[in-house]
């Protein structure tokens, strides 16, 4: 299998997306030339009303931006799912599509480059059962959140909070170098302090914590639709140790009460290269690679 670069959401841009295209002939049985023109047609469409989102976000104009990898999630016809489309008559084709952009000095050449983040949220939403939900990456400097519906999966927006933050209050407070602070919050983290301990060091925890739910609820105001009052379930993977007490307690945010699932540690990117999805697809999916190949040169 070749690399899999894991980029963060500053590198790559992934987007899990759908993409609908009327037939001029619906009565006429899909063939595989007319599957490649729609997937070719699908890529481009989605990849032209992405470009200019994903550019902004990388920090880079658009010709500085390579569209370096496309994969058919799935086909529906007139609605229905249909694991082979061959054959098939209707009036609309319905492509789900996976593309990832990247920055053109981040190309590298036969490499898997995916934003991690996305894939996540996207393998996340296949063991949920219905509705939107919010997908949080907690890093060292900070934290990331990506929107899943039925629809679509991308990133909202970033803040900088992370684990970083609380070791730098741990220096302020105890006067201690680093790399001691950074091994005493892993031990707090992991509950292995003792009660004294552990409590002076929840102080510092949650009124830096503080600072992660007023960007959580800053992203959700600003990007999320509640619905009925109510925000949808909102799902945290932390890359840095983190209390299990986080977990336990309502977050009390402006008019919401906000809970933080965690998501354990299933799915990886290898997960999802290898995913069955892409075997079933896996001609439509050589068609796709050779199509964004013609549509954006690497050179």
């Amino acid at each position: 299998m070749e690399k899999i670069l894991d980029l963060d959401h500053k590198s790559a841009v992934t987007i899990f997306s759908s993409v609908s295209i009327e037939r001029d002939n619906p009565r006429d049985e899909l063939g595989i030339v007319d599957l490649e023109n729609y997937i070719s047609q699908a890529i481009w469409r989605l990849f032209d009303s992405s470009r200019a989102e994903a550019a902004e976000r990388l920090g880079v104009n658009e010709v500085d931006l390579l569209l370096t990898d496309a994969r058919v999630m799935g086909i529906k016809i007139d609605g229905s799912r249909i694991i082979d489309p061959r054959g098939f008559a209707g009036k609309n084709v319905e492509v789900l599509l996976a593309i990832t952009m990247v920055k053109r000095d981040r190309f590298t050449e036969g490499s898997y480059m995916l934003e991690g983040g996305s894939v996540r949220a996207y393998l996340l939403s296949k063991t949920l059962k219905s509705g939107d939900a919010v997908y949080m990456e907690i890093g060292d400097k900070g934290t990331a959140m990506y929107l899943i519906n039925p629809s679509r999966i991308s990133y909202i927006s970033d803040f900088g909070w992370g684990g970083g933050a609380v070791i730098d209050e741990i220096i302020k407070e105890f006067g201690i170098p680093y790399d001691s602070a950074k091994k005493f919050y892993s031990r707090y983290a992991e509950d292995n302090v003792s009660t004294h301990v552990s409590k002076k060091i929840d102080k510092i925890f949650y009124n830096s914590f503080g600072e992660f739910i007023n960007g959580t609820v800053m992203g959700i105001r600003n990007f999320v639709k509640p619905k009925a009052g109510k925000i949808p379930p909102i799902y945290v993977k932390s890359f840095v140790p983190v209390p299990a007490s986080m977990h336990n307690k309502r977050f009390q945010a402006d008019r919401w009460r906000i809970r933080l699932i965690p998501t354990g540690e299933d799915g990886g990117l290898e997960d999802f290269i290898g995913d069955e999805a892409h075997e079933i697809y896996k001609e439509l999916n050589q068609l796709a690679q050779r199509r964004i190949k013609w549509l954006i040169p690497t050179n």
